[in-house]
């Protein structure tokens, strides 16, 4: 069963994070490529919304009976299929792109989980 108030609560956290993504953007390339902590910043961002909006993926493609998935690409595939996520801006190339972000967000994270020798 999806929990509502777990999507209201995951929904406000991409929308919390997106705005202090933007507020990143606003400052100058250079300022942003000098400054570990607003890239650091800018990173784990990107990286809890990619969470949320696949902890909320699922459930709702199952809840809706919108089809079986293997890969959180067709997952969020499905949504737009469903009119779930506007595919006018989903497009496949994005999906891609999407799911690379979140593939190397995961690699960068075990990798800073080593600990040094």
């Amino acid at each position: 069963m999806v929990n509502q108030e777990k999507i209201r609560d995951k929904v406000q956290i991409i929308k919390n994070n997106l705005s202090k993504l933007e507020s990143i953007k606003q400052t100058g390339l250079k300022e942003f490529l000098d400054d570990l902590f607003m890239s650091d910043a800018a990173i784990r961002q990107l990286q809890v919304s990619i969470e949320a909006m696949l902890d909320i993926s699922h459930p709702i493609v199952s809840r809706k009976h919108l089809g079986t998935s293997k890969t959180y690409r067709e997952t969020i595939e499905l949504l737009a299929q469903a009119g779930i996520i506007p595919q006018q801006q989903l497009p496949t190339h994005l999906v891609k792109r999407f799911m690379a972000l979140s593939e190397i967000i995961f690699l960068i994270s075990i990798i800073s989980s080593v600990p040094c020798l």
